[in-house]
């Protein structure tokens, strides 16, 4: 995941970690990247609570969560 403005990632990271059983593998505060790890339901849980987050609490501008 990659948030701007790049210091919100810590808020990202905090959200996803209290939403489900996930584990963060790799957190950049300069650059606004998150990459967690965990089973598929569980990322994609905290994927969602952190879009929700975002966009009903902070107002952020935020993309559809899609899979590749």
């Amino acid at each position: 995941m990659r948030v701007t403005p790049w210091e919100a990632i810590v808020v990202a990271t905090d959200v996803a970690v209290k939403a489900a059983h996930v584990e963060v593998g790799f957190m950049d505060r300069f650059s606004g990247a998150l990459i967690i790890t965990g089973g598929f339901s569980q990322v994609m849980t905290a994927v969602e609570e952190v879009v929700r987050f975002f966009r009903d609490e902070l107002h952020f501008d935020v993309c559809k969560i899609h899979r590749s």
